[in-house]
């Protein structure tokens, strides 16, 4: 089998237009997980009572679930549910005019939320006893001791799962062309409708991926090196 790399350049040129959707999907789901999995992580970590069961088991459950599904459910549930909800709250607008992007970052929230919600939970274990003591002794309230003490102190060990959460959201946007949301990976496809040339257009878009990987790698390690000189100068 010989390879037609000028094809290969020539995908990668015309998909590399879609990166900025990718990256779009894959930040924002990343915030709204995140969001959503360290108020799920707080939760569970300070026992509050029936929340942290419901969490709990709702964590359970979505492990088990594989994204494509959650992907097919949403679309299922968005297409014969949504102009009746959108009636009901006198929203002015149909099916037909929501966003595809939308339905695949609730999506790739969900998967976000539920890996980052059980990286936070290990990364508050981390953070020693006596440091609560210590905010204690200061008349510091639990939120303030959250956000003073627990999430500071916290983040610089869940950083680098965030970081591979956020690589695992990139690659999950290929999903998102179940919701006929055009991103690197369904360009590609598209790319090669006309001339069958599939395994050239995944090869070349497989080379996007790579590329992106290795630029938020990079950048993550030069904020970890941030983040271990800054705690330093503060011991």
């Amino acid at each position: 089998m010989i390879l037609d790399l000028g094809f290969i350049f020539q995908v990668i040129i015309s998909i590399v237009r879609y990166v900025p959707v990718t990256i779009y999907m894959a930040v924002v789901s990343l915030i709204i997980g995140g969001g959503l999995g360290l108020v799920v992580a707080l939760v569970r970590y300070y026992q509050v009572p029936v929340l942290s069961q419901l969490f709990s088991i709702m964590i359970t459950i979505l492990k088990g679930v594989p994204l494509i599904l959650v992907f097919l459910i949403i679309f299922l549930v968005a297409s014969q549910n949504f102009n009746h909800l959108a009636q009901a709250v006198g929203l002015k607008m149909t099916y037909g005019d929501l966003p595809m992007s939308i339905l695949a970052i609730i999506g790739l929230s969900l998967m976000a939320m539920v890996g980052l919600s059980e990286a936070f939970r290990g990364a508050f274990e981390s953070v020693k006893q006596v440091q609560f003591d210590a905010a204690r002794s200061l008349g510091m309230t639990n939120l303030q001791t959250i956000r003073r003490v627990l999430i500071p102190q916290s983040f610089p060990v869940a950083l680098p799962m965030i970081i591979n959460m956020l690589i695992n959201l990139i690659k999950g946007t290929a999903l998102a062309s179940l919701v006929s949301v055009v991103e690197i990976f369904s360009a590609a496809t598209q790319a090669a409708s006309s001339n069958y040339k599939y395994f050239e257009a995944y090869i070349a878009a497989a080379i996007i991926y790579w590329v992106m990987t290795i630029l938020i790698e990079r950048g993550a390690r030069l904020l970890e090196i941030r983040l271990d000189r800054k705690t330093r100068r503060k011991a």
